[in-house]
């Protein structure tokens, strides 16, 4: 896991413009490689490919953009404005829907044995199980990030 003491103290502006970036920006170059990905494979491996993570994926995708819509335009702007406790019914939403997101993971690492290949998979099945446990891994760093140490200096200040 990601070291988080930087983001303890440092001005909510540069939290996040680290989350746009590092997060949010990552996240939609992730799933633009991932979805399509996911698609190939589910077609070329009908047999073996358990077709659920190409549609899981897909609905991962929606549901994270969605989110990050929310915070780039409404959560994050209603901070830098310094509203603090203000943002309590904002924040509370995007913590219930990080729940879900913890939710959608899990399924996605039951589905794939936890991002095990099975014997002889191919390149892109290789690639995406690479590619899908790197967004899963930054995806639960983001969630933490803002669960554990950004929201709740939020509604503290």
């Amino acid at each position: 896991m990601t070291d988080f003491t930087l983001w303890e103290t440092a001005p909510f502006n540069s939290t996040i413009d680290h989350i746009l970036q590092r997060y949010h920006n990552v996240h939609r170059a992730q799933f633009e490689e991932l979805v399509p990905l996911a698609q190939k494979v589910a077609q070329v491996h009908a047999d073996t490919f358990p077709a659920e993570v190409a549609d899981l994926l897909a609905y991962m995708q929606n549901e994270l953009l969605m989110h990050m819509m929310k915070e780039e335009r409404m959560l994050f702007p209603m901070i830098n404005q310094g509203v603090g406790r203000g943002a309590a019914m904002p924040i509370s939403v995007m913590m219930h829907e990080h729940e879900e997101h913890d939710q959608a993971i899990a399924r996605l690492e039951e589905l794939t044995n936890n991002f095990e290949l099975p014997e002889g998979a191919c390149g892109s099945w290789t690639r995406l199980y690479t590619l899908a446990k790197e967004m899963v891994d930054d995806l639960k760093d983001h969630i933490h990030l803002e669960n554990e140490i950004f929201f709740p200096r939020v509604l503290a200040s």
